[in-house]
């Protein structure tokens, strides 16, 4: 049983790949802003009594994700701006979100060794 960290886990891969890492017997955490993903994605995950949890944040916020990173023995980083009206709408934020997060992530990983898988 491994302690698992999924940036973007309520978004349609990355609730699939929460349900599966959870039904292989490992703690699962998912962090999601809800602007693409949906609570409703691991609403299942959510029921369990025990090994899940959820945190409506931001990759962007470092101090939950120090948190978070630290609590976990690998990160499966899927949290992203996508679809073209959110990066046309937001170009700005959806960089920030795209570099500015996977850069806090990676340097966490690397101070807490942690193993990290990107999509």
């Amino acid at each position: 049983m491994e302690k698992i960290l999924i940036t973007g886990g309520a978004g349609f891969i990355g609730s699939h790949l929460a349900e599966r890492l959870f039904e292989k017997g490992n703690e699962v955490t998912v962090i999601d802003d809800l602007s693409t993903g949906r609570r409703s994605n691991i609403s299942k995950l959510e029921k369990a009594s025990k090994g899940f949890k959820f945190y409506e944040g931001s990759v962007l916020d470092s101090v939950l994700m120090e948190k978070l990173v630290s609590n976990s023995e690998s990160v499966y980083h899927l949290a992203a701006s996508v679809g073209v009206r959110y990066v046309i709408e937001d170009p700005l934020k959806s960089m920030l979100i795209n570099t500015e997060g996977t850069r806090i992530l990676l340097e966490l990983a690397a101070q807490f060794k942690r193993r990290v898988f990107l999509a």
